[in-house]
């Protein structure tokens, strides 16, 4: 017998017992997957094979701990993430991002670096990051990100909160809440001026570099104003549950509820998103080339989904299905897309990090670890979570 028949007749006869132990391994395979965990996106997205062999592992191996953690290094591989990092080391993408802590708003470069701004109880950015604006009790300042000064300063007799910088060029407007009235300043520090009483608890928001608002009143009303005519383009009906307002590249004004993401164009209301009784949705971002990502939070299952829509306006885009990004335990909430719209920025409480998802599709994630440790370096027992309040390009004259 040749060497060629004898490599022919060992690849065409069956071992002893194959059949029988391959019909074994299937029954494990099978019953695995059947009985699997319920994964996000992000780690179904592979090819069958590979999510086959992964759920093999978990059944096989799981009743130990060396079996966890090579079915932990799997998933791994078949998701693409990237481990965790012990700090918030980079950005994934450029720009600066401004973080809100109990010790007050840290501006944090590409690089990694971080400067503390001063003790203020919330920040925004100016719209090209020239400048943060920031409150301190009745106090509102603006200040110089990279070296912390102040350039300019006003008090009132009440507590100051949600400043927002307009777009606009070089005129630009500072909108924000003096108890229950809505004040707008010029970006230089003057003129102030009262314009709107008996406001809802919401951070209004600017339409695009326009000078045109919008805000809640306490009857759960949304007007859409000119600040500089003073005058009232139109208003909504009665919105219940209201949590945020935001508008689209396009104009479209953005309305998050309890239950709800509508668009509205003028008085004209788009349905976009909404979800059961036993779901809150928590946060809402505009993506800079149009469509939305969501944080939809399961209170049965204290778990929170991040969803994409590819629209944020009317029309046949409703029809494109929504994208799951991620799913994970608690609450999922600051979301901020990076000024290139390629990064979604989020803050996950429960688990003490900060997330960065690649956008449109999610192909990789990073995570910084020890948030709440990272932006209170000083204190003993750090309080609570950071708040994400941006993300923008660098800086430009």
């Amino acid at each position: 017998m040749t060497e060629a028949e004898l490599r022919n007749r060992l690849l065409q006869d069956p071992v002893p017992g194959e059949q029988q132990a391959g019909q074994r391994t299937w029954e494990v395979v099978r019953s695995s997957y059947v009985s699997r965990e319920r994964v996000p996106w992000i780690e179904r997205h592979s090819r069958l094979v590979l999510v086959l062999a992964a759920a093999a592992a978990f059944g096989a191996a799981a009743v130990t701990p060396p079996g966890q953690a090579v079915v932990e290094r799997v998933r791994e591989s078949v998701a693409g993430r990237t481990p965790s990092e012990p700090a918030l080391l980079r950005l994934p993408a450029p720009g600066r991002v401004l973080v809100v802590s109990g010790s007050g708003p840290w501006v944090v470069q590409q690089d990694g670096s971080k400067r503390l701004l001063g003790d203020y109880d919330d920040a925004s950015w100016s719209p090209r990051g020239l400048f943060v604006v920031a409150s301190q009790g009745e106090r509102l300042v603006t200040v110089e990100p990279q070296s912390g000064d102040v350039r300019w300063s006003l008090s009132h007799t009440e507590p100051i909160r949600d400043p927002r910088w307009s777009g606009g060029g070089l005129d630009t407007r500072i909108a924000y809440r003096a108890g229950s009235s809505l004040h707008v300043v010029a970006g230089d520090g003057s003129p102030d001026v009262v314009l709107a009483q008996d406001i809802a608890p919401l951070a209004p928001a600017w339409r695009g570099a326009s000078h045109l608002l919008a805000y809640a009143a306490r009857d759960g009303r949304v007007h859409v104003v000119d600040v500089d005519a003073r005058s009232e383009l139109w208003t909504t009906p009665r919105i219940p549950g209201l949590r945020r307002l935001a508008f689209s590249p396009d104009g479209h004004l953005v309305v998050l509820t309890a239950r709800e993401i509508r668009l509205y164009r003028a008085r004209r209301r788009t349905l976009l998103e909404k979800v059961g009784r036993q779901h809150l949705l928590l946060d809402v971002a505009v993506a800079p080339g149009g469509g939305v990502v969501f944080a939809d939070y399961d209170r049965k299952a204290n778990a929170t989904d991040l969803v994409r829509s590819s629209c944020s306006t009317s029309g046949a885009c409703l029809l494109i299905p929504n994208t799951q990004l991620f799913r994970g335990a608690g609450r999922i909430g600051d979301l901020s897309i990076s000024p290139n719209g390629r990064w979604l920025l989020a803050g996950w409480p429960d688990a003490d990090q900060l997330l960065f998802f690649r956008l449109p599709r999610v192909g990789k994630v990073v995570a910084a670890d020890d948030v709440r440790r990272e932006f209170e370096p000083g204190a003993s027992t750090p309080r609570e979570f950071p708040r994400v309040a941006g993300w923008v390009g660098d800086a430009t004259s």
